[in-house]
C-alpha cells in the first residue's frame, strides 16, 4: 500500500496547478540597436522560468513572459543591469 499512496502523491503534485506565468514590461536604457536587444533578450531567456523576451530598443523597453516565482522581475532586472543597461519593470497602469 505504501508504493500506490506514493504513486498518487507523486502524480498529485505533477498535476498541481500549473505555474502563474505572466508578462513583465521593463523600461530599459541604453539600447541603441538591434544587436542590444538580441544580447538582452538572449541573457534572459537564460533565466529559469522564463518563457519568451522581446526587446525594443527604439521603444526602450523589453516584455518578458515568466514565472515570477523562478524568475521574479527583480532578477531579470539585474540580469539586464550586468550587461551595461538600466532596467526596471514599468509601472503598472492605474487601476480605473
Amino acid at each position: 500500500m505504501g508504493r500506490i499512496a506514493a504513486l498518487v502523491l507523486a502524480f498529485a503534485a505533477a498535476c498541481a496547478a500549473p505555474p502563474e506565468v505572466r508578462n513583465t514590461r521593463f523600461v530599459v536604457g541604453g539600447m541603441v540597436c538591434h544587436s542590444c536587444e538580441e544580447g538582452i533578450c538572449a541573457a534572459v531567456r537564460k533565466l529559469d522560468g522564463v518563457e519568451a523576451c522581446t526587446a525594443d530598443h527604439a521603444a526602450g523597453a523589453a516584455e518578458v513572459r515568466h514565472d515570477p516565482a523562478r524568475a521574479p522581475a527583480a532578477a531579470i532586472a539585474d540580469t539586464i543591469t550586468k550587461l551595461g543597461y538600466t532596467a526596471a519593470p514599468a509601472a503598472a497602469p492605474a487601476a480605473p
